[in-house]
């Protein structure tokens, strides 16, 4: 399983998002290292069709689902139930996990 967390430098949202990544590896019982992929430029962005910082996909698939967001550099916002969230949801990182691992 691929795991990757896409982030920019200067986004202080992409270490809590990291923390809650390894924690829901864990509580999977997996042992898959997350791919830590740093977007730098506008050019990089593009080519990793990033959203914004933190970027958590599974297996190259957006924990959120199909993203329909233009591609930068900016912090990405998550909206859940109304309420504005700062990286994706455990219960969305969970359910891609598990997708993921149940299709293989």
């Amino acid at each position: 399983m691929k795991i990757e967390l896409l982030y920019f430098e200067n986004c202080p949202n992409s270490k809590p998002a990291l923390e809650l990544l390894q924690d829901v590896i864990r509580q999977e019982g997996l042992n898959f290292p997350v791919q830590s992929i740093a977007v730098e430029t506008l050019d990089d962005a593009e080519k990793h069709r990033f959203p914004g910082s933190p970027t958590i996909r599974i297996d190259g698939l957006d924990v959120e689902g199909e993203v329909r967001y233009p591609f930068g550099l900016g912090c990405r916002i998550y909206l859940v139930d109304g309420n504005t969230h700062y990286w994706p949801p455990r219960k969305w990182i969970e359910e891609a996990i598990r997708k993921r691992r149940d299709s293989r």
